[in-house]
């Protein structure tokens, strides 16, 4: 096998990886389910959304969701919290899950810890600023499936159960997600 020329991997442990592979896959999930969301409420196919609604990035979608409600209102009560506040926490994790994805490994300056650094942004994440946002992940996720279960799509392993309480906005993020307490 060739080995690997990247400095990076010496710096990351088998668990770094492992949550770094948990993480991707749970923000994929969560775009998945966003992406359901709009597929129903726009009362298409899934034929019809793989044309419309799944090339759109995730902020586009939240934006047609509530250009949707100015319209329409959601049909539910838990539907319009679990929307509410899946849009208010993925300003943040969206710009987390991008750096993450698309960013190249840079060591912070004066140090050799490694940082997730986007220079499209000019955005560095260091990894327990990552890993600190697994919290507010998994709570994406719940609102996500909440809203998909309200809208009408059902969830193959059951109702899922109500929305947990809003975890604490981890403290580089707060300027990113407004209504934060």
């Amino acid at each position: 096998m060739i080995p690997s020329p990247f400095w990076f991997e010496g710096k990351l442990t088998p668990e770094d990886y492992q949550k770094l592979g948990k993480l991707s896959l749970r923000w994929s999930h969560i775009d998945h389910l966003i992406a359901n969301c709009l597929k129903k409420l726009l009362r298409l196919t899934d034929d019809e959304a793989r044309l419309v609604v799944f090339p759109l990035s995730t902020d586009i979608r939240l934006a047609r969701m509530r250009d949707l409600q100015e319209l329409n209102p959601l049909p539910t009560q838990a539907a319009k919290q679990a929307f509410d506040e899946l849009d208010r926490v993925m300003k943040g994790l969206q710009a987390v899950r991008n750096n993450v994805i698309h960013a190249v490994l840079m060591y912070a300056d004066g140090t050799d810890a490694p940082i997730f650094e986007l220079r499209s942004r000019s955005r560095g994440y260091t990894k327990a600023q990552v890993f600190e946002t697994e919290e507010l992940t998994n709570y994406a996720a719940h609102a996500a499936l909440v809203l998909r279960h309200e809208l009408g799509d059902k969830e193959p392993a059951g109702a899922p159960g109500p929305l947990p309480a809003r975890p604490q906005i981890p403290v580089f993020l707060k300027k990113l997600i407004l209504g934060h307490d």
